[in-house]
């Protein structure tokens, strides 16, 4: 293809994170849009009129779609159910593919996906933009560079109250089985993998409902991974909370000092450590007794839209055989596998090793 030449991206879904990658493809000046596609007409046509040029085509079915816009790459922001099949069709018509995660919530469908798109030498990237923030990249940093020596522990921390029932977010979650762990824990997960750069070596895990939750099912977890650089995080995530203030906080800890974000989008605080303080003063130290707190300079970030403009950005490169992709699906393989496999903790009450399950399942 020639470089010098837009994308020609087909967008399949305009519901909420629909609406947030319509906006992301119009601003992109190495995208042209040229279709959206949803069962909804009228959700379509609210995509379109807020951020589309009036000439993308509208359509609710993806093969008319296909015929009629022949474009190279589909973007697919469906619910989970419907991924298996919107990718496997764009697949065989010959088309690039980045979907929302999960790519699928049964294993062995990832799988057969993965075999499709490499089979066919075509790009097959999965949404976990989060990689792409500004924080998630300085954590990643200061893995590689080891300015602040070894990591050894973290803590992960989510408690949010998301009420299901609101219009402006998705539904399909409210009768998911283990919502918080498919929909929003992936990206945890990832996040591990990625920033730390290992992968996991085991892990045991907890779930449950709160009685008060708009959730059919658990949508709180709790998880101890073990890396295998011996990294050990200690991970507690919810949708039903006692409180609407959001509650992120994630401490990564080093030999010669701490990370701690302590916003979802924002706020990364480097502390450097001073072991010699450990010896002196109060026992129990105030924040104004212990080692200065540094904010950590960052570019600035539009949660949502620049980190999912960077992935979309990946996917052209990579379409173009400008840069080998990262945030492929079989890299996904090893970031959802964590979910079956947490479950397989809940069901068993016991330790699983990431390796074994994996085989026991397909991946190697």
């Amino acid at each position: 293809m020639n470089n010098d030449q837009p994308v020609k991206l087909l967008l399949v879904g305009a519901g909420s994170r629909g609406q947030v990658w319509t906006k992301v493809c119009s601003e992109a000046t190495n995208v042209d849009l040229v279709g959206i596609v949803d069962r909804d007409l009228d959700r379509a046509e609210h995509a379109r009129s807020s951020y589309a040029n009036q000439d993308t085509l509208i359509e609710q079915d993806m093969g008319r779609a296909l015929k009629a816009t022949q474009p190279e790459a589909v973007l697919v922001a469906t619910p989970p159910s419907t991924h298996y099949t919107l990718v496997s069709s764009a697949l065989s018509e010959g088309k690039h593919v980045l979907c929302e995660k999960p790519l699928s919530e049964e294993i062995s469908e990832v799988v057969d996906l993965v075999n499709q798109a490499e089979e066919c030498n075509l790009e097959l990237l999965v949404g976990m933009n989060f990689r792409y923030l500004a924080t998630s990249l300085r954590i990643r940093e200061y893995v590689e560079n080891q300015s602040l020596g070894t990591l050894s522990h973290a803590q992960f921390t989510y408690m949010r109250h998301r009420d299901g029932t609101r219009q402006d977010l998705n539904d399909y979650p409210l009768h998911m089985q283990y919502p918080m762990l498919f929909e929003q824990s992936i990206h945890h997960f990832d996040l591990l993998r990625y920033c730390y750069k290992s992968e996991v070596h085991s892990l045991v895990a907890d779930s449950w409902r709160p009685t008060w939750s708009t959730y059919k099912n658990d949508c709180c977890v709790s998880v101890l991974f073990r890396l295998d650089n011996n990294v050990h995080v200690n991970y507690l995530g919810t949708w039903t909370g006692s409180w609407n203030k959001m509650d992120f906080r994630w401490r990564s800890e080093f030999s010669s000092g701490v990370l701690i974000q302590e916003s979802q989008f924002d706020n990364l605080m480097r502390v450097e450590f001073q072991p010699e303080l450990g010896l002196e003063g109060t026992r129990f130290k105030e924040a104004n007794e212990a080692e200065p707190y540094c904010k950590e300079k960052l570019a600035q970030c539009v949660p949502f839209i620049d980190d999912s403009s960077m992935l979309l950005d990946e996917l052209v490169k990579a379409i173009r055989g400008q840069q080998a992709p990262i945030t492929t699906a079989r890299d996904h393989l090893q970031s959802l596998s964590l979910v079956p496999a947490a479950i397989q903790s809940i069901e068993k009450k016991s330790w699983i090793n990431l390796q074994e399950y994996q085989k026991s399942i397909g991946i190697t």
